[in-house]
This record gives structure tokens, C-alpha cells and sequence, in this order.
């Protein structure tokens, strides 16, 4: 599959309301496709990259993609930071009771699930958006010519807050921990079933799980 049908496909099933923020990699093909139709003797050297017109738009409109990418997805895992602490001060009124409710432990259960799938969307939003950055910078080069890639990539994708998302691989591991804990609570409170599922499973499907829950519980 070819990674323009592929991010497509992404976009289809994350949130509907991301859908303006991620890669435009369309548009940017249309770019570069304009750039080469130019003529090689027009721009037959790098330093004259300048000085084409439409090589400047392009890289002004790839500069423009990495700054809406990069503000959301910092507005985004900020979201997620404060969801997290609201998640778990939830857990922990709970377990200030004598005895916590296996009822309400597993609508938490629900919640902490519904949220660690978003942020498994977010994890994807920031690996594909990366990918298509380095794909689109690679298709210009060998369309046009030029060896803009790797010094683009390192210089300005690379120090993007999407490159590397530490905050959020936290966040991630603290919530399957936290889910993990209100199984356990849930368990030792009651006989009722609990969900019987890993966590960690919905990280490998990508977050593309569906329940048939309320995610407004908490």
C-alpha cells in the first residue's frame, strides 16, 4: 500500500475532529510535482533551490504543516496529561472509602480505557505524521533532484515535540499500570466478572477498539 492511501486510512479512523491537523501530503505532492516540471537548467544546482519559486513555496508550505502539527499535538498531550491526573483522582476517592465499590471500579475501568486508546491515536497521529514528513521530503528529492532530507529532517522534524513524545510513553505506561490496579480493587471487592483484558492488547491493534460503553462516565 502506498503511504498516501495508508495515512489516508489513518485519518478515516482517528478522530474525525483531527482531520485539519494532520500532514496535508497531498498538497505537497501537487507541489513537488509542480517543482518538476521546471526545467533542470532553470535550478540545475542546490544553492539555486533559493531561487525557484516554487521550491521556496514548497518549503514554506512544509514548514507551515510542521508547525500546526506540532501545536496540536503539544495542545493534545497536554489534554492527555490533565485527563490522566482527573482519571486518577478519581482511583484515589475511591480508595478512600472502606471499601471501594466494584460498580464504580469498572465504569473507571471503562474510562481508563476509552482514554489510553485516545492516547494510542495521539502516539499514531505523531508516527505517521513523522513518517510523512521524511516520505514527502524523500519523494521531492527524487523528483527534483536535490538532497534535502536528511538535513531537513534532522534540523527541523527531528526537534519537533511529535519526533519524540516521552511525556506520553509515561503517560501510557501509567495508565496500564493504573488500569491493572482497579482490576485488582475490582476483584478483591467483589465476585462480580471483571473485563479480562489486557490493556496493552489495544496498543497493538493500533487503539482501532471499539466498546459498547459510556466514555463520559468520569
Amino acid at each position: 500500500m502506498k503511504f498516501g492511501k495508508g495515512l489516508m486510512g489513518e485519518i478515516l479512523a482517528s478522530n474525525p475532529e483531527w482531520a485539519p491537523f494532520w500532514l496535508n501530503y497531498k498538497s505537497l505532492k501537487k507541489r513537488i510535482k509542480a517543482v518538476a516540471k521546471v526545467p533542470r537548467r532553470h535550478i540545475s544546482h542546490e544553492r539555486d533551490i533559493s531561487e525557484c519559486e516554487l521550491e521556496v513555496a514548497f518549503f514554506k508550505d512544509l514548514q507551515a504543516e510542521l508547525k500546526k502539527i506540532s501545536l496540536f499535538y503539544t495542545s493534545e498531550e497536554k489534554r492527555c496529561v490533565f485527563r490522566f491526573h482527573q482519571l486518577r483522582s478519581v482511583l484515589k476517592e475511591l480508595r478512600k472509602r472502606d471499601r471501594i465499590d466494584a460498580f464504580e471500579a469498572q465504569r473507571l475501568m471503562f474510562a481508563l480505557v476509552h482514554f489510553y486508546r485516545e492516547c494510542i491515536r495521539l502516539e499514531n497521529f505523531a508516527v505517521m505524521n513523522y513518517q510523512g514528513f521524511s516520505k514527502i521530503l524523500k519523494k521531492h528529492d527524487k523528483m527534483t533532484g536535490y538532497n534535502t532530507r536528511t538535513k531537513y529532517m534532522r534540523r527541523k522534524v527531528n526537534l519537533s515535540p511529535f519526533s519524540n513524545y516521552p511525556v506520553l510513553l509515561q503517560v501510557l505506561e501509567n495508565t496500564e499500570e493504573m488500569f491493572h490496579d482497579v482490576d485488582k480493587d475490582a476483584r478483591m471487592a467483589s465476585a462480580m466478572p471483571t473485563m479480562n483484558v489486557k490493556i496493552s492488547w489495544i496498543r497493538l491493534l493500533g487503539g482501532h477498539v471499539d466498546y459498547d460503553v459510556h466514555t463520559d462516565v468520569y
